[in-house]
């Protein structure tokens, strides 16, 4: 009776449930425990990471003693922390994963990514598990911001009024009528690039568009130019102003494509850009809008006896479509962005009157043709040194050919196909005939590079960069190569040396020196040369590091 009565006692069966489950209670608070412990030690060592890849990032040249002495710094409550340093290259590209975007060992590096591995401090698990560690992970990776702006095709050296006035008139097939003071006054002026462009925008209305947005927007020459005239308005820039205001007015509704002009990187997507500077020459920018413009990419200039020296002048000039994907401006950290001149022919026939024997024999004029050709120019940034605030660029000057002879001016602009250079006629009478051919050859298809310092760069300095045998492309050195045939009474005599030909050697002479300088006014106003490049880095933009990841 009494072990029944005891079997069926219900009283205090909750304490034993409550005893039994109690064990189960405190392993559980234990575990909690221990996991809030790690996740509390866990978030402190990600920081420890992140502050440690910045000092890395830095520094990258000390990039494991900067993250070392940041860990040490920090301290770490149980033991010693390894720390993992390794430098390489972040890219930020949306289309890749956020963990894939930095390339370690990639050159030059402009980030660091930190490992850390530290024990853990347990409590309740050492009795399950003894003093073995526990270790935990983190890691951390911060860029810096080092961007350099850079510019080709800004030769602007040597300046010619009317020469300017008929490329520029050609170009946007209306008249321009500027003087010397006014394309001096041009040269002289710089603006910032982001001034414009925020300009430009409220111009068009695009309130909170971004940089890329802005520059995508169809504008004609006329919108393109007015922000800039009164940014220069805003600088006591008047003249420079006033030319610009000129220049958008014979440029009117011709299309502009300022997309071709800029490559922005980075800030292309933002629509602000507080403390970037840079700067921009207006004549080099007016310059590479009008080339951009939707107007004649073959003109033909009269330039008449406006050219000392000479009696008579014309010019064909055929401008070729950038390359695809090449800006005239390029902000960026990489080496591979590259920008580039568009190829140029230039066909230029120059006369003076005839004296002496040849006068005698009929000859009224002498005629020299030239054609000049120049490939693309390329640049791209080699080197940037924040710290001394300077940079390095690796240029591969225009090559081409210079030639004395004849071409076919209708297919000048056709640069799927090479020009055929014939016999140059200088004279042809009844009496006396006169040919002749010389051609030069520019070589040096290498980059080669040049250093900016500080100064230069701030002083909105261009250097000029040559092929090795620059020194062939001038009229006087084509002269001195010059295959010349006379021909007396159709006979087919020619003539080697003697008084006919001597004569003509010396009137030849006479125009070398103001052919150059319309060839030079020419290439200059496009920023082209044979066998040069002219470049300019604008401006450098270097930033502390931030986490990237």
């Amino acid at each position: 009776m009494r072990l029944t009565r005891w079997r069926r006692d219900a009283r205090g069966a909750v304490s034993i449930l409550a005893a039994a489950s109690m064990v189960a209670v405190v392993g559980f608070l234990a575990v909690a425990v221990d996991l809030g412990a790690m996740f509390l030690q866990a978030r402190k060592l990600q920081g420890m990471a992140d502050l440690a890849a910045i000092s890395a990032a830095d520094d990258l040249t000390g990039a494991q003693a900067a993250a070392e002495a940041t860990v040490a710094a920090n301290g770490w409550p149980s033991g010693a922390v390894a720390t993992q340093v390794s430098t390489g290259v972040y890219a930020p590209d949306p289309e890749k994963a956020a963990d894939a975007r930095f390339a370690a060992g990639a050159a030059p590096p402009n980030a660091a990514r930190v490992t850390l591995r530290a024990p853990a401090q347990l409590f309740f698990a050492r009795l399950l598990i003894g003093d073995r560690p526990v270790e935990i992970a983190r890691t951390g990776t911060a860029a810096r911001a080092e961007l350099a702006s850079f510019s080709i095709g800004s030769r602007l050296a040597s300046l010619n009024g009317g020469v300017a006035n008929a490329l520029l008139s050609g170009l946007t097939g209306s008249e321009v009528n500027l003087s010397v003071m006014d394309y001096e006054a041009l040269l002289k002026a710089d603006v910032q690039l982001f001034d414009y462009l925020d300009a430009l925008s409220t111009d068009l209305q695009l309130d909170g568009a971004s940089y890329d947005e802005v520059l995508r927007t169809r504008i004609s020459g006329l919108q393109a130019l007015g922000p800039l005239a009164r940014l220069l308005d805003d600088q006591g820039e008047d003249r420079a102003a006033a030319a610009v205001r000129a220049l958008a007015q014979a440029t009117g509704d011709l299309p502009v494509d300022l997309k071709g002009l800029f490559d922005l990187g980075p800030y292309g997507a933002q629509d602000r850009a507080a403390g970037a500077g840079v700067a921009l020459n207006a004549l080099g920018l007016t310059n590479a809008m009008l080339q951009l413009a939707g107007g004649e990419r073959q003109v033909k200039l009269d330039l008449g006896a406006g050219v000392p020296g000479l009696a008579d002048v014309d010019v064909w000039l055929a401008v070729g479509e950038p390359p695809a994907g090449s800006a005239w401006l390029a902000i960026t950290d990489s080496r591979e962005v590259i920008v580039r001149t568009a190829q140029t022919r230039l066909y230029v026939e120059a006369k003076t009157p005839a004296s002496g024997l040849l006068a005698l024999a009929g000859a009224a004029q002498v005629k020299l043709p030239l054609i000049v050709e120049a490939a693309s120019a390329e640049a791209r940034l080699h080197a940037l040194n924040c710290a001394g605030r300077s940079g390095e660029l690796s240029v591969r000057p225009s090559v081409g050919f210079a030639a004395i002879g004849e071409v076919d001016v209708s297919r000048l602009d056709d640069f799927q196909q090479p020009l055929t250079v014939s016999r140059a006629q200088l004279i042809t009478t009844p009496l006396l005939k006169a040919s002749a051919l010389a051609r030069a050859d520019l070589g040096g298809e290498t980059w080669k590079t040049v250093a900016f310092a500080g100064t230069d760069i701030e002083g909105g300095v261009t250097k000029t960069v040559a092929t090795d045998d620059i020194v062939r492309a001038s009229v006087s050195s084509l002269l001195g190569g010059l295959d010349l045939r006379v021909d007396l009474l159709g006979l087919g005599i020619v003539l080697g040396q003697g008084p006919v030909t001597s004569l003509l050697r010396a009137v030849l002479q006479t125009l070398a020196a103001p052919l150059d300088g319309v060839v030079n006014s020419l290439t200059s106003l496009l920023g082209v040369g044979l066998g040069e490049a002219d470049v300019r880095m604008n401006g450098i933009s270097c930033r502390p590091a931030v986490l990237v990841a």
